[in-house]
């Protein structure tokens, strides 16, 4: 299945061991719960990757509780895996009345950013839509990626 990434670019899914996953409450709450999980299971990996990784799915869970409905059972799916190129997390929900994608959030917004967040810490991200679920995943790489401060 391709997917459709910010860039308008068709993107395969990785080919990946998959890790774990997990189905959660609609709610904040299930924020912590997820990343206490992906900490677990991605334990032999360096702790920058895991923190970016959840960082990452915070993101992405936190726009679907904010945003789209639940899954038919009332709950949101997180799933993630290890590839080749990376970490891979997805998150599905029910869908929302809108689609994801990146914002331009003022300096005194207090939301918006948080597709930002994903796209300066991800290799790539993109959504995928099957009936009315909608899942949003990206890929945070194994390398280290981001410039640190001089």
């Amino acid at each position: 299945m391709q997917s459709r990434s910010l860039d308008g670019a068709n993107w395969p899914r990785l080919r990946r061991c998959h890790l774990g996953s997990v189905r959660v409450a609609p709610t904040p709450a299930s924020v912590g719960t997820v990343r206490s999980a992906l900490r677990e299971d991605l334990a032999v990996l360096p702790e920058p990757v895991r923190e970016d990784v959840a960082l990452v799915a915070s993101e992405l869970l936190g726009n679907a509780v904010r945003h789209a409905a639940s899954l038919p059972d009332g709950q949101l799916a997180v799933d993630w895996g290890v590839g080749e190129l990376g970490v891979e997390i997805s998150v599905t929900d029910g869908g929302g009345s809108t689609l994801p994608a990146v914002r331009d959030a003022g300096p005194t917004s207090v939301s918006g950013r948080g597709l930002c967040i994903v796209e300066s810490v991800a290799a790539r991200w993109g959504v995928e839509h099957r009936g009315a679920q909608t899942t949003v995943w990206a890929v945070v790489p194994l390398a280290a990626h981001r410039l640190t401060p001089a």
